[in-house]
C-alpha cells in the first residue's frame, strides 16, 4: 500500500500543475499574481505628460481593448475585460484586462506640466471552466503575450532609446 501511495504521489508531482488548461492559452497564460512591467520615460518626453497619457491610451485602443476607467490626474487607466483575445472552445472562458499607472511629479503652481518618470503596465487574466452554469475550475494570472505587446509598443514610443 505504501509503495502504491508513493508511486501515485510521485506521478502527480511530476505532472504539469496546469496540464488541464486549454492548449491555446498554455503558452501565454501565467497562473498566479499578475505582474507589473515598468518603462522609464525618455528624457525628452518627461515634461510632456499629456503626450505620454495620449500615447498610452492609443496603445490600449490599438491593442483592441476598450477603456473602462481612466483618471488623468492620478495617472491610472484600466480597460474592460476582453474575452476576444483568445477564443476557447467548449466550456472555457478567457478574459484579459490591461491596467496602466503613471509615476510622475505633479505640476507646479506656476502652470508647468507634470514630469513623467515611468509607466507601469499589467495584463491580468482570468481563465474559467463553466459547465451547465456551474464553475468547475478558475485560475487568476496574467497574459504574457498581451503584456509583452503593450510593453513593447509603449517602450518604443516612450522609453529610452
Amino acid at each position: 500500500m505504501r509503495t502504491l501511495l508513493c508511486a501515485t504521489l510521485c506521478a502527480l508531482l511530476s505532472a504539469p500543475l496546469f496540464a488541464g488548461l486549454p492548449d491555446p492559452v498554455k503558452s501565454r497564460f501565467v497562473v498566479g499574481d499578475a505582474v507589473w512591467r515598468e518603462i522609464p520615460i525618455r528624457d525628452d518626453l518627461q515634461g510632456q505628460y499629456d503626450k505620454c497619457w495620449q500615447t498610452a491610451i492609443n496603445a490600449i485602443l490599438e491593442s483592441n481593448f476598450a477603456i473602462a476607467t481612466m483618471d488623468k490626474e492620478s495617472g491610472y487607466i484600466r480597460t474592460t475585460e476582453n474575452s476576444g483575445i483568445v477564443v476557447l472552445q467548449g466550456d472555457w472562458v478567457y478574459r484579459v484586462q490591461v491596467s496602466i499607472k503613471f509615476t510622475y511629479v505633479p505640476p507646479s503652481a506656476s502652470g508647468q506640466q507634470a514630469t513623467v518618470q515611468k509607466i507601469r503596465i499589467q495584463a491580468s487574466g482570468y481563465l474559467a471552466k463553466i459547465s451547465k452554469g456551474r464553475l468547475k475550475e478558475a485560475f487568476q494570472g496574467y497574459d504574457s503575450v498581451v503584456l509583452q505587446n503593450v510593453f513593447q509598443d509603449l517602450q518604443a514610443k516612450l522609453g529610452p532609446r
